[in-house]
């Protein structure tokens, strides 16, 4: 019996969580309140509250949720069959690609980014977001290519930080300044040329 209380409470916690994805992509997080999360999630708002006791902590699992989904497709681009710079080409434009899509995790992960710029409350769980996407690169994408024996031309922990900037930074141009189709393309080439310039190939 406890088992399944806590399956039925694990399933609700994940709701509130997906709730509130849908609620701040669509609102942002300035004008979306407990309130409206839990009518997002068809609950009441002490229901939510069950779950998480501050807004704070909501905003953390947010941002958790919202990796996992953006990391999993990343981390497929990287695990299908070939080379070392199919392998590269392949995540780096899954990573333009996911930011050009402008899903409503994505939305909520760059309306948090700036809204961290001035609250303190926020900062921290963002904060924690570009420290886990710098890890996973570093494991994942930096740490394989090593492990194929290419060998980086800088320090690979810093590899990371020039990648996301480089992407983050057009994510934010496009959004308010979208390239034609023949220019994205030419992008994703220019952003290959950028990370295979850091690497001995």
């Amino acid at each position: 019996m406890g088992v399944r209380r806590y399956k039925k409470s694990e399933n609700s916690r994940r709701q509130v969580v997906e709730a509130a994805i849908r609620a701040l992509a669509e609102r942002g997080f300035a004008h979306t309140s407990v309130n409206d999360i839990a009518a997002a999630a068809g609950m009441s708002k002490g229901a939510v509250h069950y779950h998480f006791t501050r807004k704070a902590d909501l905003i953390a699992h947010v941002l958790e949720r919202c990796l996992a989904v953006t990391h999993d497709r990343l981390r497929q681009a990287w695990d299908d069959p070939g080379s070392p710079t199919d392998k590269i080409r392949r995540a780096l434009r899954e990573m333009r690609e996911r930011w050009r899509e402008g899903g409503p995790e994505l939305r909520v992960m760059a309306d948090l980014m700036a809204q961290g710029v001035h609250d303190e409350k926020l900062r921290a769980p963002v904060a924690a977001m570009f420290q886990k996407t710098r890890s996973e690169l570093i494991t994942h994408l930096i740490g394989s290519l090593t492990a194929m024996g290419l060998k980086p031309k800088i320090p690979a922990h810093i590899i990371p930080r020039l990648l996301l900037a480089t992407l983050d930074g057009l994510a934010l141009h496009d959004f308010f300044d979208p390239p034609n189709e023949e220019d994205h393309e030419q992008i994703i080439r220019a952003i290959e040329v950028i990370a295979f310039s850091l690497f001995e190939i």
